[in-house]
């Protein structure tokens, strides 16, 4: 094992050398310098390079036990300093059975559903990352931007909705001019109100809606238009914070809606119409099935 393999061996456990050394080399090993990049490899192939130098003027080992460990903490510095660089962020969440209003920096206002997060960089620029759901009142300004993990929307001061969960995105246009971005699908488009683009199971649809209906979901009414059985009880289980079986041989299409008044209530609007019914099966706990 050659110098650069003991004392990196030294440096990833405990040695009383190590210790013993520490006021020493914080002097004797401090003008070296750090690569720019930063990076483990840059650091070793740096300690490396030293080596290279050292064992030409035959300089003993806690020298080499220095230099490295004087490196290693003037990178630690350095991470946590670039660290601290990092725009701070702000988040505001919700849980299940909770929705939250929240005014932006510039006016806008932002009212999230449940289960969702929105961040946003202290230093405000008019750009927020969403997970969930949220319908937004944009102020007119300088462009505004929604991003998610799915696709993004852009506009300069109008009213929507975003839904961002798992594989499914949507963006329903109430007022003012929408432009949604799907970089899977290649998807840029523009609607306005009363449209609506959806992405979901891998499929983009463009459909038109009555844009009164774009984010009822603030006054606790959810509507759906052919959507799956199994996505619309998603929303149940959120709204309600329980747990709703169902069996995959009756996952249909649903078109209606829901409220969230009571979980009795709301199961009855979506199984009724389907010709399905429910049971309580545990505390918190609802299964779907067909009728006896």
């Amino acid at each position: 094992m050659d110098d650069l393999e003991k004392y990196k061996d030294l440096l990833n456990h405990e040695s009383n050398d190590v210790n013993d050394e520490i006021g020493e080399f914080l002097e004797k090993s401090s003008h070296i310098r750090m690569p720019q990049s930063k990076t483990k490899e840059d650091i070793w192939n740096k300690i490396e390079e030293h080596l290279g130098e050292e064992k030409k003027t035959a300089i003993p080992l806690w020298k080499y036990l220095s230099v490295a460990a004087s490196l290693l903490l003037i990178a630690s510095v350095v991470f946590l300093s670039n660290e601290k660089s990092v725009p701070a962020a702000i988040h505001s969440s919700t849980l299940a059975a909770e929705s939250k209003t929240i005014e932006l920096p510039d006016g806008s206002q932002v009212i999230l559903n449940a289960n969702s997060t929105i961040s946003y960089a202290e230093n405000w620029d008019r750009k927020v990352s969403l997970q969930g759901e949220a319908f937004f009142e944009v102020v007119k300004g300088g462009k505004f931007s929604v991003n998610t993990a799915i696709g993004s929307v852009e506009v300069l001061g109008t009213s929507f909705n975003v839904f961002a969960r798992d594989s499914t995105f949507e963006v329903a246009c109430k007022t003012g001019k929408v432009r949604v971005e799907i970089p899977s699908k290649s998807v840029s488009e523009s609607i306005t109100p009363g449209e609506s683009i959806r992405l979901d199971a891998d499929t983009v649809k463009r459909t038109s809606l009555d844009k009164e209906l774009v984010g009822r979901w603030q006054a606790g009414i959810f509507y759906f238009s052919d959507q799956r059985l199994s996505s619309v009880l998603l929303e149940v289980e959120r709204q309600f914070d329980v747990k709703v079986t169902l069996p995959d041989s009756i996952d249909y299409l649903f078109d209606g809606y829901f409220t969230n008044k009571n979980i009795e209530g709301a199961l009855d609007m979506v199984c009724l119409p389907l010709g399905l019914d429910y049971e309580q099966t545990t505390r918190g706990t609802y299964a779907i099935k067909e009728p006896e």
